[in-house]
Formats: C-alpha cells, sequence, structure tokens
C-alpha cells in the first residue's frame, strides 16, 4: 500500500487552524507555538498550551513540522547570507540580508523560472514547479533564526527564483500566513512582490493584497524592454504603467516601486531617463537603480557609477525619488539576477 504524504503544517493560517481545532482561541493558540517561536519548532509535541491533549491530535494525524533543509550556506562580508534550501524536487535560494536596526529576506517562490529574463541566471535553469506556501514560509522561518541580534527579521522580498504572479495563489496564502496576528505579525508594508510584468496576475494581486509591488520594468521603450524580458510583447510598458496608475487612486496607498535594472550601451542613457520620467506620470512610484550583476555566460555590463549617477539626477530632478542601489552579496552570487544555485561555502 503506497504511503500518503504527510502535509506540512508550517503555511497554515488561523482559518485553516480554526477549522481544524474547531476553536478560534485554539488557532491563535497554535499560531504562537508555530510561528512565534525563534527557533521555530522542529519536532510535534504531545501538547500544547491553551490546547487539550484530545483536540490537538486532530494536528497531530498525518500532518508533520518540516522545515526545508540547508543544504548549503554561504556568507559574504557585509554579512549577507544565501541559502540551498532543499524541497521536494530540487533546490531553491534564499537571501538574509541584514541592515540597520532590522534585516530582510529574499524568498524564493518557484524551483526555477518559465521567464527567459536575459539578465538573470534563474532563467538559464528552466522551471521544475511552483513552491506551497509552506516552503515559502519556511524560509522566513529559516533566516528569522539568524537574523543578527539587534537586526530582527522585519522585512521580506519575494525577489529571489521564480516569477511570484505565477505562482499567485500560494505567494497569497503565504502573506496571509506572515500578516496574521498573534504571528509572525509582519505588516503587509514590510512586504515587496516584485513581478517581472505579468499582467494578470498584477491586476488580481493589487485587488487582493495589500502588500508592496515592484515592478522590474529595466527599459524605456518596448523594443528595450523586449530585447532582455520576452514577454513584454504580451505586457507592454504601456499596459502595465496603466495598471499602476489605476492603483495609485485607490486608498489606503501602497508602496509601488520601479525596478531597473541597467545596462551599460542598452538602457543607461540620458533619453532613457527623460522616456523613464515620461512613462512614470500618473504613478506613484519610488525608482530603484540596480547595476547588472554579472554571471558566468551573461554578455551584459553593468554601467559605471558615474552614469548610474547622472541618469539618478535626472530622474530625481524630474520630481519622482530615485535611489541607486548597491549590490549586497555579489561575491557570493546572491545578488539581484545571480540566484542560479551556485554556492560558496562560508
Amino acid at each position: 500500500m503506497e504511503r500518503r504524504a504527510k502535509r506540512p503544517l508550517f503555511g497554515m493560517g488561523i482559518e485553516e487552524l480554526s477549522e481544524l481545532l474547531e476553536s478560534r482561541s485554539r488557532a491563535l493558540a497554535a499560531a504562537r507555538w508555530l510561528y512565534g517561536q525563534t527557533p521555530a519548532p522542529e519536532a510535534l509535541p504531545e501538547s500544547i498550551p491553551e490546547v487539550s491533549w484530545k483536540v490537538w491530535r486532530r494536528v497531530l494525524d498525518g500532518r508533520e513540522l518540516s522545515l526545508p533543509a540547508v543544504l548549503a550556506r554561504s556568507a559574504s562580508e557585509d554579512g549577507t547570507v544565501k541559502y540551498g534550501l532543499g524541497v521536494e524536487g530540487g533546490t531553491v535560494e534564499s537571501v538574509l540580508i541584514p541592515g540597520k536596526g532590522r534585516s530582510t529576506v529574499c524568498v524564493s517562490s518557484q524551483v526555477g523560472c518559465t521567464r527567459r529574463c536575459a539578465f538573470c541566471a534563474t532563467a538559464r535553469l528552466g522551471f521544475k514547479r511552483n513552491l506551497h506556501r509552506s516552503e515559502i514560509v519556511g524560509q522566513f522561518l529559516r533566516a528569522r533564526a539568524e537574523a543578527p541580534e539587534g537586526a530582527p527579521l522585519r522585512n521580506v522580498v519575494f525577489m529571489g527564483m521564480g516569477e511570484p504572479m505565477d505562482n499567485l495563489d500560494e505567494v497569497l496564502a503565504a502573506i496571509e500566513v506572515l500578516t496574521q496576528v498573534p504571528a509572525p505579525s509582519l505588516a503587509a508594508g514590510h512586504i515587496t512582490v516584485s513581478t517581472s510584468g505579468v499582467l494578470p496576475g498584477i491586476r488580481r494581486f493589487l485587488a487582493e493584497s495589500r502588500a508592496n509591488l515592484a515592478l522590474s520594468l529595466n527599459g524605456s521603450t518596448d523594443e528595450q524592454r523586449e530585447r532582455l524580458m520576452p514577454q513584454n510583447k504580451l505586457w507592454p510598458i504601456g499596459a502595465l504603467m496603466e495598471a499602476l496608475r489605476e492603483d495609485a487612486s485607490r486608498r489606503p496607498p501602497r508602496f509601488q516601486f520601479i525596478e531597473y535594472v541597467m545596462f551599460s550601451g542598452v538602457n543607461d542613457a540620458d533619453e532613457d531617463a527623460h522616456r523613464l520620467l515620461e512613462l512614470l506620470r500618473g504613478v506613484r512610484a519610488r525608482v530603484n537603480l540596480i547595476p547588472h550583476n554579472r554571471f558566468e555566460g551573461s554578455e551584459l555590463r553593468p554601467p559605471s557609477p558615474e552614469r548610474m549617477q547622472r541618469f539618478r539626477s535626472i530622474v530625481h530632478a524630474g520630481g519622482v525619488r530615485c535611489l541607486a542601489r548597491s549590490s549586497r552579496g555579489a561575491e557570493i552570487d546572491a545578488a539581484c539576477g545571480q540566484l542560479a544555485l551556485r554556492n560558496r561555502a562560508s
């Protein structure tokens, strides 16, 4: 007889726990036990406070505590840590980024990716499968246990492997768990979901979630963007900008970010900066300029720091908040666009 796979407990939200335990108060107690401990529990006890042994047996039946296994770990001099985590059918990577007073974790949403962005190492891996909400939440719990003292894990960015809008059911479910009270209790405004521009997913996300949205734009014309991101033929820049404008009128407002990866001689000219300003009319967004992080086999090159600052000054002078971002963890292949299952031991 085939053995039935056990279902994961991590990833269960308050409503699901309430149905299982037939009581919201019991569900809150279970959530505190599941998500309120650092490090997260890795063994099921016979009972927990506020939940009787008889009722707790329902949780034990056919379920397990299963965090993704840490298969590899690389640390950079700036404190950035990259994890290779084992999941069913493959490996994914997540990145812990310590900051002043708080830390951020960059999580993956898929094993591989279907989108063929020219500047992303993950695209060369192909696509294997979507991650379950438990595997996404598990990345957060693993990173939270290693966040340095004085910089607790407070921010989550869906900027790792995969396109979140192609796995939106599980991404939204994971966000619901991460923001639930009493634990983990993250604010929706501290979660950012990045997309390469999958318009149907963007519209649904903006309607159903209060988390922040980051659009990976990377071009000031459709011709430029199609060279870098073939899917632009399906959802061109104009349609993406219109979706952001529609969201800008909603209340309460959310943060919108435009991620603009810069490539020497491709999208870094003064004319590109002026065109970007025109595209952003009516869009309430901050622009993050990111130098291309090179990886083996990539023919694209980053611009000089001086060129990036010139570009930033034009956008900023046009009334749009614009930051030139530094690349954290590049020496361990943990920076934007570099996640491709290459680990260097710490």
